[in-house]
This record gives structure tokens, C-alpha cells and sequence, in this order.
């Protein structure tokens, strides 16, 4: 990716002011903050997402969007769904959270898992979305690049958690101090990410309801071949995504995209990696992507 220098000393900005809050929705009190001003923009939650981790995302895109971030049903401080999670449960909380927050138009952005959320909210709420960011979202198990029996292992160990014996009987593992770092490896080597993430997402140490709404958004990503019957969709959307990402092919993804927009904004870049290994910081995420910003804003 080509950067270029923000055009002020990093040392001057400031991040927006961080908001945090809590609202009574139908199916769960969901946690979230908000941060800037500006055009109102929510962020679909990926899997296993907390505030803290998100963060300086949300003061980043702050500069010129008010911008939330809420924890999915299940993770965080947000409560489960009184029932098993779906992801087609999300579009009614992003609209009922939309409808709290006195939005009746709003732009959705979403990466990874999160895109596949924020697309699934589109098709809900299209007439209410003015734009749509899709960051390396995940859209087919095909355009991940495990191997067949990478995914089989997965596939098979997720549909085992959705067993309530299982599920305990793995969490009370997981929780285990002497088996922190040997399951950190092993998840490492299996999932392909790296495991600076997965310690600062504490994956191995989850709480029981989010380990569960793990279980079952890793579940459909394995079958995940995203499809609109409406398709295209006449919202604009912004795409972006790098080339050398080392969970999702590239290509596959765009061209999954380009058949569900008519009003396509694309931008490549060349990091080695889907997400970082360290957690951006603030004035990381200025330095890098100042200029994307200023593309989608």
C-alpha cells in the first residue's frame, strides 16, 4: 500500500472524545460507544469483538463520521439473545439501535464476519443506508484459504460446541492457566492467525455465552456463500481489502462483491496480512490510512 504523510504532525490530533453506553433493545441490553461527529455510521461487530480492542477504530473513523460500535448479543457487556445466536437476528438490533440513537439514515461499515453482518442489514434496511464500507469482508467459505481438511477440523469442532455438555466441558478447559499457551499454539497453527490476535482477543479464555456465539458465527462461516436475490444493490459501496491477505483470496472476494453493487468504489491494499498482529493504535491508523479515509468521507 502507498502512505502518505498525514497532512498534520500526528502529535496535534487528538482522538475524538469516546462515549459508552447501554440500551434496552426487543432482544438484548447492548453495550456500545460512540465517538465524533459528523454523517452517523455504525460498525457491524466481527466475531469475538470488544470495545476495547475497536476503539481507536471508532475515534478513527470518528474524525468524520459519528461513529458507534456496539458488542454483538453475547460478547462484552452486551446480553445473549434469549435463544441460540443467528446472524439474521443482528439487522433487527442494528435497526432497533439506529431507531434509539434518533437516526432515521445512517452509513453501515463491517469487516471480516462484520461485512457479512452489515450486508445482511443492508438487505433489511437498504432504503436507511445511504453507504456501505465492506473491509475484507467474509463472504464464502470458498474464498478461505484453508485447506479442505483445515476446515473440516473446524467445521466438525464448532458443530461440537453447539452440544451444552461439550460446550462447558470445553470452556472449563479453556480456562484452565496450564493450557493457555498450548491451546494459544495449536488454535494458532489450525486457524492460521497469528498469536498476538488471539491474545489480545483472550480466544482462548472466552466467556461461556461468547464462546458459544463463536461456535455458531465460525459454523456459518464455513458455509457462508453469500447470495442476494435482489441483487445488485443500488446503495454506493466502498471496498477495501488487501492483496496479500493471508485468511481470505482477494479475488474471489471482489468479484463476489462487484455482483452485488452497481455503485462500486474499490481500493487495494497490500499489507501482509487480514488484520494487524498488534492492535492499532490511533495514531497507527491515521499514519496508514488517512488517505482512504478521505476517499470515503
Amino acid at each position: 500500500m502507498n502512505t502518505h504523510p498525514s497532512p498534520f504532525p500526528i502529535k496535534e490530533l487528538q482522538p475524538p472524545q469516546a462515549f459508552f453506553g447501554d440500551v434496552d433493545l426487543p432482544n438484548t441490553r447492548l453495550h456500545y460507544v460512540k465517538a465524533g461527529s459528523g454523517p452517523p455510521l455504525i460498525i457491524v461487530p466481527a466475531t469475538v469483538s470488544l470495545i476495547r480492542q475497536w476503539l481507536p477504530l471508532v475515534q478513527f473513523i470518528g474524525q468524520r463520521f459519528t461513529t458507534y460500535f456496539f458488542e454483538l448479543p453475547g460478547h462484552g457487556q452486551s446480553t445473549p439473545y434469549p435463544g441460540k445466536f443467528e446472524s439474521r437476528l443482528v439487522p433487527e438490533t442494528v435497526e432497533a439501535f439506529a431507531n434509539i440513537m434518533g437516526h432515521d439514515t445512517f452509513n453501515l461499515m463491517g469487516f471480516s464476519f462484520g461485512g457479512l453482518l452489515a450486508l445482511r442489514t443492508l438487505e433489511r434496511l437498504h432504503e436507511r443506508v445511504e453507504r456501505i464500507f465492506l473491509l475484507s469482508p467474509s463472504l464464502s467459505q470458498r474464498a478461505l484459504k484453508w485447506s479442505w481438511s483445515r476446515q473440516w477440523l473446524f467445521r466438525n469442532s464448532v458443530r461440537a460446541l453447539k452440544n451444552t455438555y461439550l460446550l462447558k466441558g470445553a470452556h472449563y478447559m479453556m480456562n484452565m492457566p496450564q493450557l493457555e499457551t498450548p491451546l494459544t499454539f495449536a488454535l494458532s497453527k489450525v486457524s492460521k492467525v497469528d498469536q498476538r490476535i488471539l491474545k489480545s482477543k483472550n480466544a482462548v479464555r472466552l466467556p461461556l455465552s461468547t464462546l458459544d456465539v463463536f461456535a455458531y458465527t465460525v459454523d456459518e462461516i464455513l458455509q457462508m456463500e453469500y447470495r442476494y436475490e435482489s441483487a445488485p444493490f443500488s446503495t454506493p459501496c466502498y471496498f477495501g481489502m488487501s492483496l496479500n491477505d493471508d485468511i481470505l483470496d482477494y479475488r474471489l472476494t471482489e468479484e463476489i462483491v462487484r455482483r452485488n453493487f452497481k455503485n462500486l468504489t474499490i481500493q487495494k491494499f497490500s499489507h501482509p496480512y487480514h488484520q494487524p498482529p498488534e492492535a492499532p493504535t490511533f495514531e497507527w491508523l491515521v499514519n496508514e490510512f488517512s488517505p482512504f479515509l478521505d476517499i470515503i468521507a
